[in-house]
């Protein structure tokens, strides 16, 4: 017995003068910034500590908006691989440095134990050979984390030793993947700009009259400025991450990709968001459309055609010309003479996800909001008729025929130019519109109170019966686009839509019964502020309705004049009907909240993980 106890004794002491054992398992590395559109990792990690304490994209969006009054995304969209003055994705070195990158930064560190003051010796190379000469050296504490470049897509070999023990080492390689958002308004993020307007509680603005009726005791905007490499600019609206297109960092898409970034520590996503306000299969995805706010540079491609581009890394891209070949027969005349770009397929990189939102404007979904909102016997809702401005359902309705050819040529376009195979049509996904203003069901809508969310605007009233028919068509409208996308072997985004029922635009209190966070009306000036003073109105609070009313767009874009970065600020403070129009409707109305853009990226994420897996395994 004494002698199996010293030889115990003795073989502890061996154990004990040997160096640390490490084996692969315990070497953990991560990408550092995987959402490679934000050049600042500090934002990327923020939203990934925001996911972290929540169970969804929605979570996280209540969450960052408790930090920041404004909106989380002030402080972040000028620090991304978006240039502002360009309105192209050149802010990071070129579009070629961002689209195909050669190399990330990981972090890497030794976990399972606890290692004290031991010293680690780590190196990296691109040769799986530990004698490489290109190998890159740190020695540093065991429990202290470390960085390396790692080539794309080669990757390397990270070894590790404790204290001089046995080299350890295994694969790095990342997994990158290429995201693209293509859409409309309800893609683009529209009603949530990056900045919102600021408003003052000094000083008011009037808008001339309407029919004898004064149309005074506005809100008044402030002139606040923003700073860009180096510049100051001035501007009395909102700034967009694009201008034009009222694309912004909240668009559901994005929010999609920056949560599939987070998935698996070993990937990065390249997201190319192209989403435009006013899209339609047509003009915007198809054909050049130049967005719906005047600005410098406005797009001057398609989203496929700038899509394909930055597959070539903006190089040289090759052109199809169809006279009438794209049109179907003859179904979407508005495609003769198409000439479309395309990159070499041996050039292009290829998608791994396509995240797509349309068919709503192809419709003519403004002009049946203006049939549902209208009232019967106001000037605007004739000159809307006699302009084609308003669209009955049964206009609405008509469009359906042409709408499916629109698809199958877009489908079409995926194929041959953006070259997603067709054994592979799954990496497209669809996604549903939600319920504007549905109550109880989509049968139920809510009701015509006194123009609650918009009284903004003379003439503006939610009739209950023409609403319905308007929802029905939508509703008919997510039905064909689920068809369609089934027939095609796309994936169908639609487990946000109930959701949406009863956070319509009636979803919130009226009169100062409940604050400025949920209530519906816009304050007015009469010898005071009524229900609440204009700088007390919070755009990205959290709220009952996730659909922006005609006040939420007065309050947090208030379209009036461009706000084109090299315009000087206008500071009249008398404006016109038109102006009150505009800011009452194009900044957003009638289109998702943060919190709603946060649920329909909800929706669209099991459907693109499944996507992703499928691209994994092959």
């Amino acid at each position: 017995m004494m002698r199996l106890l010293i030889g115990i004794v003795t073989f502890s002491g061996i154990l004990a003068a040997c160096p640390t054992l490490v084996s692969a398992a315990d070497i953990e590395w991560r990408v550092e910034n995987p959402f490679r559109f934000f050049t600042n990792s500090k934002h990327t990690e923020a939203h990934r500590v925001a996911l972290s304490f929540g169970n969804s994209v929605l979570d996280a969006e209540r969450i960052l908006a408790k930090t920041k009054p404004f909106g989380w995304a002030e402080g972040q969209f000028r620090e991304t691989c978006w240039d502002l003055f360009r309105q192209d994705h050149n802010a990071c070195g070129g579009l070629d440095a961002y689209i195909n990158p050669r190399s990330h930064r990981i972090i890497a560190r030794l976990g399972g134990r606890a290692y004290g003051s031991k010293q680690c010796v780590w190196s990296f190379s691109v040769s799986h050979s530990s004698r490489s000469s290109n190998a890159k050296r740190v020695t540093a504490s065991c429990d202290a984390e470390v960085g390396f470049d790692v080539p794309y897509p080669a990757g390397g070999s990270l070894r590790v030793a404790v204290s001089g023990g046995p080299t350890v080492e295994t694969v790095v390689r990342v997994q990158d993947l290429f995201i693209v958002g293509l859409g409309d308004s309800f893609a683009s993020g529209e009603g949530n700009p990056d900045r919102p307007v600021r408003w003052r509680d000094d000083q008011t603005s009037s808008f001339g009259k309407i029919s004898d009726t004064p149309l005074d005791g506005y809100p008044a905007r402030k002139n606040t400025p923003i700073t860009y490499r180096g510049r100051r600019f001035y501007g009395p609206s909102a700034f967009w991450l694009s201008q034009p297109c009222h694309r912004s960092l909240y668009s559901h898409q994005l929010r999609a990709a920056l949560k599939l970034s987070f998935e698996n520590p070993h990937r990065a996503v390249t997201f190319l968001g192209l989403a435009c306000s006013g899209a339609q299969i047509t003009s915007g995805l198809l054909s050049a459309w130049k967005g719906v706010e005047r600005f410098p540079n406005r797009p001057r491609r398609s989203q496929i055609g700038e899509a394909a581009r930055a597959q070539c890394g903006g190089r040289r891209l090759e052109f199809r010309n169809y006279a009438s070949s794209f049109t179907d027969g003859g179904r979407v005349p508005s495609l003769e003479a198409l000439a479309l770009e395309r990159c070499p397929p041996r050039e292009a990189r290829k998608i791994d996800l396509v995240l797509l939102s349309i068919g709503g404007n192809d419709i003519g979904f403004a002009k049946l909001v203006a049939y549902a909102i209208l009232q019967e016997r106001s000037s605007l809702r004739a000159v809307s008729r006699v302009t084609e401005q308003l669209f009955t359902p049964a206009d609405a309705r008509a469009r359906f025929s042409e709408l499916k050819s629109r698809f199958k040529l877009l489908r079409r376009a995926f194929h041959n130019h953006l070259h997603i195979p067709w054994k592979e049509p799954f990496r497209i996904v669809l996604t549903g519109y939600p319920s504007i203003a549905a109550e109880r069901g989509r049968s139920q809508v809510c009701s015509d109170r006194n123009g609650a969310g918009l009284d903004g605007f003379p003439g503006y009233r939610l009739d209950r019966r023409r609403t319905a028919e308007a929802e029905r068509v939508a509703s008919e409208l997510n039905d064909l686009l689920k068809r369609v996308a089934t027939s095609y072997g796309w994936g169908f985004a639609d487990a946000h839509l109930p959701k949406f029922v009863g956070r319509g635009i009636c979803a919130g209190v009226e009169g100062g019964r409940g604050g400025s966070v949920d209530e519906l009306m816009l304050p007015r000036w009469s010898g005071r502020w009524s229900p609440y003073a204009p700088s007390a109105y919070r755009p990205y609070a959290s709220r009952d309705r996730w659909m922006r009313t005609s006040n939420d767009s007065f309050l947090t874009t208030h379209i009036d004049v461009s706000t084109d970065l090299r315009r000087r600020i206008r500071r009249r403070k008398n404006f016109s009907p038109a102006d009150l129009l505009k800011a009452s409707t194009f900044g957003g109305a009638f289109h998702p909240t943060a919190e709603g853009q946060a649920a329909m990226a909800d929706a669209v994420l099991p459907v693109a993980s499944r996507v992703i897996e499928k691209r994994s395994s092959k």
